[in-house]
């Protein structure tokens, strides 16, 4: 004889209002603030994912971070403090492929996986062995049509969500952070609106100005180095010797990446 028993119905939180001055989201590039706010976004798919670990390794990395365009792969390493169990030289490592060759990855046994990861850096760095868990993400970069709306304002990825080849989506976050805290503390000491529509704009055009062509010319590198057509082999081949022998187009270059002038 088998006793039912009846289970009681899981009881939910009562919803609370929640009421502030000014909404920030920072909630992602896939912002689900900025969406409910009916702010959409540009985005483009590069049909590829990234996966990013933790190896120790049996060469050291000199504390250098470097990222290598093979071709069908893309590789980047970010040297660590040395593993404090062990003592081996340690970074964090990313691999982006097209999206269906990372899910295998994301299962092998660790011995495995490091041989792969040695073939992979082509034994630059000695053995390579996992030293962390592993965790794959989509590459989406995400280009807000705006940032602010009544008494909201997006910072940090959910206000632009760049391909990371160039490593300047968390600047761009911290310097998007750093406006709008100056914009509110300016408000809040003159006694004004903390979220006076003129101090958003004023954040927003701001950050535009400054993030805009970083995205641009970051989208530009990403499809020429990501592309494997021929065209676009040539193309890239062209531009690095270019800048290798040519330091006006680097310094071009460099400028463009940085906001320079």
């Amino acid at each position: 004889m088998v006793k039912a028993t009846a289970l009681a119905p899981r009881q939910r939180a009562p919803r609370q209002a929640l009421r502030a001055r000014l909404l920030v989201a920072a909630d992602s590039r896939f912002s689900a603030t900025r969406r409910a706010m009916g702010i959409a976004a540009d985005q483009h798919d590069f049909g590829r994912s990234m996966l990013v670990c933790c190896m120790n390794h049996e060469k050291p990395h000199q504390h250098t971070a470097w990222e290598w365009f093979d071709h069908g792969q893309t590789l980047a390493l970010l040297p660590m403090n040395d593993d404090p169990a062990s003592g081996a030289p340690r970074a964090s490592v990313v691999l982006t492929l097209p999206t269906p060759a990372i899910e295998p990855l994301l299962t092998l046994e660790p011995p495995a996986f490091g041989r792969e990861m040695t073939r992979r850096f082509a034994g630059r760095l000695g053995p390579m062995s996992l030293a962390s868990t592993r965790h794959a993400y989509p590459l989406v970069a995400v280009y807000p049509q705006r940032l602010v709306g009544p008494r909201f304002a997006c910072v940090g990825d959910a206000a632009l969500g760049m391909h990371p080849v160039t490593a300047h989506g968390f600047n761009l976050g911290l310097l998007g952070v750093e406006r709008l805290a100056a914009r509110v503390r300016a408000a809040q000491t003159a006694g004004r609106d903390i979220a006076a529509p003129q101090d958003l704009a004023a954040y927003e055009r701001e950050q535009r100005q400054a993030s805009r062509p970083i995205y641009l010319a970051t989208q530009l590198i990403a499809r020429l180095y990501t592309q494997e057509s021929p065209p676009a082999r040539l193309l890239r081949g062209l531009a690095l010797r270019l800048g290798q022998h040519c330091p006006p187009f680097k310094r071009a270059v460099a400028a463009a990446l940085t906001g320079a002038h």
